[in-house]
């Protein structure tokens, strides 16, 4: 504690390769109790680690040269850094794979730009709290070994603690610890200061009973504190252990203990130090569960698993009993329990709720309309629970023994997903502030997996849905088309009467039309899902210009269009051919809608490097660069053009050359026509011969 009362300032590592970040950051967390280093990289960072202790480490997340992931690797390999805290930042590395790397490595938080200024002072106070406390805790312990050392190098083997009034009042001085002597045959106290029973909470007379130390520890301690001694003895060396003791009303004490040997008249006496730790316990306890729980929620993606797999993580770390709820339509419906026995009666009564009354709504209801958290220490009502999850009848959840709860909603995307109710059914267990803290940062986290897992069912079930109109499109309408089609044909073919050539020819182009535009869907659906099948062979370059042309020799004459091709260049690519043929029909026939009558369209293949550019030339107006930067996007169609398609013709040979390993690409200036472009892989032989 500094002067004045204030707390003592602690050092942040503010860590950003921006130094307008860092300027942000700095006025976030201008304050007195801090002192605030910059670093812009990684390097940075870690030398300015080696030279000072930080309670803090603030994080940016993408760095060049370094990441943020990087340096957080090599903090938590070294003993000197591996317990800071950090609080990742980032404005970028977004994805939910990214943040559980984050937290898998061992941050303590991941916050995403813009910051909200007061969570990161919220954050950054508590941190540095907990920070202040172990440093506390080890200056007080610091103190005492100097205190023995300044004492006849504070041996207690040259003085009697318990006649020693200089030392009982420098143990008394200390809080949160505890000074004692024990009789290593009988185990009993032979000198406490008066710290132990007010931390314990126990009187002197029982504190000076045989065994008390080591019968008031955590059972499962016991044998650890008892290895401590002995060691001691036989080592008459200084030994340390944590342990757990239990408090008269119940509650679980962290001790770390110091013991040490001092003979006095020629009997070995244990003198130590036991200093409280419990809250540094419980922070390491909250960091360690929440990155355990966060690594566990990671695993699944349905939906249904990811809710179930919350419940469980919850108990019994946090309660006995977790139930999660969600609020739809009016209704709550359960989404998951875990923890009480029998469950299936529970879920019982829970899948038939009673009516939502908005007027007058359940506990679970109000929370999440309300989005606030709902801490219940002590339960004295049997129908607690019952009414709080709204069932039909409140006094068949009696029988679940709820003693203290916590109603936890989860936010995601600014709305409640879920709400979680926890509860202790355990008389000892009762819920306070910081329980409900834990389980609010978990809900934090946790809101993010389940409302990702609720999307990815969704998406999933949209895509079967497009999967399903894909094949109904694909063969349900494509063969009553070609059907149509194919008998317009032949009526065109046979005889028939000069009124209805006309009937038949529309009636034919129609129907040819429903089929491209049936085909595009088709295909278009499947470059998405990445489906399109792409059988590379050989292919001469030019015949695939010839073919091309000819294909369209008849539509060019009809609109009085001129077809040149450049056939001359001898060179095999590796493609598919016909998809190669519908990427230049597509560029091709949107060349001869926009080329005016009396001009002409170029059709030419070029080498360039180890590729053969395909290039298709119209005597049309051009392209603004407004309307170049979305000439492939989906959907889209120049102002004023004839819209006969769906505006896929573009897209669809853009992922087909894509699909090859290829690029695509337009050179265009308003009023001076469009060349349209593609490049293709040569073919291995080709390239060998060449090379030959």
């Amino acid at each position: 504690m500094s002067a004045g009362g204030q707390p003592a300032p602690v050092d942040l590592l503010l860590v950003d390769d921006h130094e307008e970040n860092l300027v942000a950051l700095r006025a976030i967390l201008a304050s007195p109790e801090y002192r605030l280093v910059s670093a812009t990289s990684g390097e940075q960072a870690l030398a300015a680690l080696l030279e000072q202790d930080f309670a803090v480490v603030l994080l940016d997340v993408v760095m060049p040269k370094m990441s943020g992931f990087e340096v957080a690797n090599h903090m938590k390999q070294l003993e000197r850094t591996r317990r800071i805290p950090i609080l990742f930042l980032t404005a970028v590395a977004t994805d939910v794979s990214q943040i559980y790397e984050a937290y898998a490595i061992g941050a303590v938080d991941y916050l995403i730009k813009p910051l909200d200024v007061r969570a990161v002072r919220a954050k950054v106070a508590v941190l540095a709290d907990l920070y202040r406390q172990r440093q506390e805790i080890e200056r007080q312990a610091r103190l005492l070994r100097d205190a023995e050392q300044r004492e006849h190098e504070l041996r207690l083997a040259e003085v009697r603690v318990a006649s020693d009034e200089r030392y009982r009042k420098l143990i008394e001085g200390i809080d949160h610890t505890v000074g004692w002597s024990l009789q290593p045959d009988t185990l009993q106290l032979s000198f406490v200061s008066r710290r132990l029973p007010r931390i314990l909470g126990y009187t002197a007379e029982q504190c000076a009973a045989p065994r008390f130390w080591l019968d008031r520890a955590h059972p499962e301690d016991r044998d650890v504190l008892l290895a401590c001694f002995r060691r001691a003895l036989a080592e008459r060396s200084d030994q340390t252990c944590d342990h757990r003791s239990i408090a008269a009303d119940g509650r679980v004490v962290w001790f770390r203990t110091s013991v040490s040997v001092v003979d006095q008249d020629g009997r070995p006496e244990l003198h130590g130090v036991s200093a409280d730790v419990t809250p540094l316990k419980h922070a390491e306890r909250a960091q360690h569960f929440l990155a355990e729980a966060t690594t566990a929620l990671a695993a699944p993606l349905e939906y249904r698993e990811t809710v179930t797999t919350l419940a469980r993580v919850v108990v019994p770390e946090l309660a006995d009993l977790c139930v999660i709820d969600a609020l739809e339509e009016r209704a709550l419906t359960m989404l998951a329990v875990a923890g009480v026995e029998p469950k299936s009666a529970l879920a019982r009564e829970l899948g038939a709720r009673a009516p939502h009354d908005p007027s007058r709504p359940c506990a679970v209801a109000q929370a999440s309309c309300s989005g606030r958290s709902v801490l219940v220490a002590d339960v004295d009502d049997p129908r607690w629970l019952g009414e709080a999850l709204g069932a039909a009848n409140p006094d068949a959840l009696r029988d679940a023994g709820a003693v203290s709860g916590m109603i936890v909603p989860l936010h995601a995307r600014g709305r409640v997903v879920a709400v979680t109710t926890l509860v202790s059914t355990t008389p000892g267990r009762r819920f306070g502030g910081e329980d409900l803290s834990l389980a609010d940062e978990l809900a934090a986290r946790a809101a993010l997996v389940v409302d990702n897992a609720r999307l990815f069912d969704e998406s999933r079930s949209a895509t079967r849905a497009r999967e399903e109109l894909l094949a109904v499109v694909s063969h349900d309408l494509r063969s009553p088309l070609s059907s149509v089609a194919l008998g317009a044909e032949r009526l065109r073919l046979g005889p028939i009467e000069d009124g209805l050539l006309k009937t038949v020819d529309i009636i034919y182009r129609a129907a040819k039309q429903m089929e491209r535009l049936v085909g595009d869907l088709v295909d278009f659906e499947q470059l998405k899902l990445k489906r399109l099948r792409i059988e590379r062979r050989p292919h001469a370059a030019a015949s695939l210009v010839l073919e091309a042309v000819e294909h369209h020799e008849a539509i060019a004459a009809e609109k009085a269009v001129t077809l040149e091709a450049d056939a001359s260049l001898d060179v095999d690519v590796l493609c598919d051919r016909a998809r190669v043929l519908q990427v230049l029909s597509n560029i091709l026939g949107n060349a001869i809608k926009f080329t005016p009558r009396g001009r002409s369209v170029k059709v030419a293949a070029r080498r360039v490097d180890g590729a053969v550019r395909f290039a298709v030339a119209d005597g049309g107006p051009g392209l603004s660069a407004e309307q170049i930067t979305h000439v492939f996007d989906r959907f889209w169609q120049a102002t004023g053009s004839r819209q006969t398609g769906l505006g896929l013709g573009l897209a669809i040979a853009k992922g087909i050359v894509e699909a090859h390993g290829g690029s695509i690409g337009v050179e265009s200036e308003a009023g001076e026509g469009a060349t349209f472009y593609f490049m293709l892989p040569i073919a291995e032989r080709a390239v060998h011969a060449a090379s030959a």
